[in-house]
């Protein structure tokens, strides 16, 4: 019978940092080691990425698919809806570039699948989602969420079957329950993808920036608060609750820091632990 502690299988990595804006996210993709592809929606990426040895597919929203119309909530308000509507087709193109380097074995070639930011990514299923309903420019409903949510959950589903490491950013979303008053702090993502994704992914970290004596610091919190962000996970045991993760050189050198520091330092205790390990079997 199979035993756990004999198993000798590669196990990749799948990271989320989720926080709020200017929280050092995007710039932890420099540290990672390896090759790396990102699917770039967030059209602030690139001025932080600039110079950095990265092939990259962006997905923007071209100009005429921008929702143009407002929207009446007053009973018998008026349509602002224009009389063509411009089809928004950026999650198509998107789903079929994935789709066929998923088929062609194309992402096989990274160390590294990137998604930079999820809350992009679940604008445009929305507004896809809402055009084929013909409500392109009217409100989200809660049907809405579910179905966006259950997208979202499926693809990143089938990619945690791949052996490649995926690393995406999102935001968080700080609300008031109303039952208990409290401020609760979730995934800024819709329906069951909230759910769904912690599942998915072994670590989710909340980034965070706090004052230091020689500036700004950046930092990971890696376990659950209290009475803040429960969705924090980690499957890297020998993890502070809080991770300096501030980079320290760009360039070549950035690997030495930041999420990429954290990888390697967890890859050396591995080694250790397996070294230990064969040497009492002996």
């Amino acid at each position: 019978m199979p035993n756990a502690k004999d198993a000798d299988i590669p196990v990749s990595q799948r990271i989320i940092l989720a926080g709020p804006t200017g929280s050092g996210k995007t710039c932890q993709i420099w540290t990672l080691p390896g090759k790396k592809f990102a699917y770039i929606f967030d059209p602030n990426s690139l001025g932080t990425l600039r110079g950095w040895d990265l092939e990259y597919e962006t997905f923007y929203p071209d100009f005429d698919e921008l929702d143009t119309m407002l929207r009446g909530f007053n009973k018998g308000s008026k349509s602002d809806r224009p009389q063509k509507v411009k089809e928004p087709t950026l999650y198509l193109r998107w789903a079929e570039d994935l789709n066929n380097r998923v088929d062609s074995g194309l992402l096989m070639n990274y160390d590294w699948v990137i998604f930079d930011s999820m809350t992009f990514i679940v604008r445009c299923i929305m507004a896809r989602q809402l055009y084929i309903n013909n409500r392109y420019g009217g409100i989200e409903d809660i049907a809405d969420y579910r179905v966006v949510g259950s997208k979202i959950g499926e693809v990143f589903g089938n990619l945690a079957m791949s052996p490649a490491n995926v690393f995406a950013t999102a935001h968080i979303n700080a609300y008031q329950d109303d039952k208990t008053k409290k401020i609760e702090t979730e995934l800024f993502l819709p329906g069951q993808s909230r759910k769904m994704m912690p599942l998915i992914f072994r670590n989710i970290w909340m980034t965070q920036v706090s004052e230091a004596e020689k500036g700004i610091k950046y930092e990971v919190r890696t376990r659950p608060e209290p009475r803040g962000f429960k969705d924090i996970r980690c499957d890297l045991p020998d993890l502070d609750i809080i991770e300096d993760v501030t980079i320290r050189s760009f360039g070549p050198e950035s690997i030495r820091y930041g999420v990429g520091a954290l990888l390697a330092r967890q890859a050396k205790t591995k080694e250790q632990a397996d070294g230990l390990h064969k040497s009492a079997a002996r």
